[in-house]
């Protein structure tokens, strides 16, 4: 909703005086194929796994304008690269739409000194990964080269990364955090 991210971006400048720093996380899935996905639940998973992406980017590009600098990092997934058979093909546009705003936003926004980023978590271990699994977790860990899933550490850290100055030559760039499973 547009006025939540005015205010969201209001009130940290004014708690902090400048804003430097958005992480896009905001996620939902709907574990239904192409013909068992209802209009109003594609509505659904377009309003947040996009459009809340993109608000956010909105409101927050003026006041890093403003600040002289920023760095925006769009939490993706590994489904926004590659196609799953047993995935939702409704959550995986979502995510394939927020890797190409990432990529357009970097462009349009680089001369300004503000960095766009997308992070693509592959399998991790969090509820709803649980439920996206249904009930194949192993079958999944199985997949993955380092033979693991992944913790929600090991995407933050890489969104640490791409927040922090260390990153500062990175724009429009895809991070893939996913133990290997996108390189078989």
């Amino acid at each position: 909703n547009e006025e939540s991210w005015r205010a969201a971006v209001d009130t940290a400048v004014r708690l902090y005086g400048q804003l430097h720093i958005l992480v896009n996380n905001a996620d939902i899935y709907i574990r239904k194929r192409i013909e068992e996905t209802t209009e109003d639940d594609l509505d659904q998973i377009m309003a947040v796994n996009i459009k809340g992406v993109f608000l956010g980017t909105k409101h927050a590009l003026p006041a890093m304008r403003r600040a002289g600098s920023g760095s925006i990092i769009n939490i993706s997934s590994v489904a926004g690269l590659v196609g799953n058979p047993n995935g939702s093909p409704a959550y995986t546009a979502t995510k394939g739409a927020v890797r190409l705003f990432t990529k357009a936003t970097a462009v349009q926004h680089a001369r300004d000194n503000i960095r766009c980023n997308s992070v693509h978590p592959g399998p991790i271990a969090t509820e709803m990964w649980k439920e996206a699994a249904g009930g194949r977790e192993e079958t999944y860990r199985q997949r993955v080269p380092l033979g693991r899933v992944g913790t929600t550490e090991d995407i933050a850290y890489g969104v640490l990364y791409l927040a922090s100055d260390e990153s500062s030559f990175v724009t429009g760039s895809e991070l893939v955090i996913d133990g290997g499973s996108t390189a078989q």
